[in-house]
């Protein structure tokens, strides 16, 4: 019998939904207790796969247990929580909080109490970089979804610098449209900014600053298919040098340089 349906997520994100509680009984994946919250009373967090059509098999139901509270149910409809979630953010020195390769926590500061954030990469299918959540307790100790998007490529997450959140940076593709050597689609770094427990907020002047620091020229702050990010020749620019270029540009300079995309 299929039991009072839970409230849909308050933000409006899509992607993860909070959902029925049903009487079919997914398979458990994973299961840990941890205390992200400071309450002193570690949460249960309980993955789960459930049996669904699309075959991406792995975790794709979260369920969080509290003392005091209701489960609290989370189901992710772009994909599915893979393992190895920390080979995701190569570029991160963060140390989870958990021995868990799906479920990801991270605080906020170098102290104990610092905030903390569960992060739920998504392993992503076919075309596509899969998707990115981001939790952390609310002012009660219930769970509250920070971030969402459903094609997110995670790159790296580090403390703000009053330690009050976190900066999480991505790319919102893998720019695989232009499968040539030594260019590709122009794929921005997006920087957004989690402070405490409320809804993160993109930046455009770090995330402009983070893609010329390290990817290439400033084209816009989206996935743009009609720039390409060349690495350019290194007799002529210096190695390392990456120019964005319209489409126009690049065919043109591809002619003149055909073996360097070779």
């Amino acid at each position: 019998m299929i039991r009072a349906l839970m409230l849909l997520i308050a933000m409006g994100l899509s992607g993860p939904i909070l959902i029925a509680q049903t009487s079919v009984k997914p398979t458990l994946v994973e299961k840990i207790e941890f205390d992200w919250d400071h309450s002193g009373s570690p949460a249960q967090f309980s993955l789960y796969f459930q049996n669904r059509s699309d075959s991406l098999g792995d975790a794709d139901q979260l369920t969080i247990r509290s003392k005091g509270h209701q489960p609290w149910t989370l189901a992710n409809k772009d994909d599915a929580w893979g393992p190895a979630v920390v080979d995701d953010i190569p570029k991160s020195k963060r140390e989870n909080l958990v021995k868990s390769k799906r479920l990801f926590f991270v605080r906020a500061g170098h102290t104990a109490e610092a905030r903390i954030y569960l992060v739920l990469k998504g392993a992503g299918y076919g075309c596509c970089v899969g998707s990115s959540t981001v939790l952390t307790p609310d002012r009660d100790g219930m769970p509250k979804i920070v971030f969402h998007d459903s094609e997110h490529l995670l790159q790296d997450i580090y403390p703000l610098p009053d330690e009050s959140g976190l900066v999480l940076v991505g790319q919102p593709s893998d720019d695989e449209a232009r499968a040539t050597k030594n260019a590709a689609s122009y794929d921005p770094y997006r920087v957004y900014i989690l402070n405490s427990d409320q809804p993160a907020i993109y930046d455009l002047k770090q995330s402009k600053e983070y893609t010329i620091a390290h990817y290439c020229e400033w084209a816009g702050p989206k996935y743009n298919e009609k720039f390409v990010a060349v690495n350019v020749d290194s007799e002529q620019y210096g190695v390392g040098h990456c120019k964005t270029m319209t489409e126009a540009q690049f065919d043109d300079y591809y002619e003149k340089h055909k073996s360097h995309f070779e």
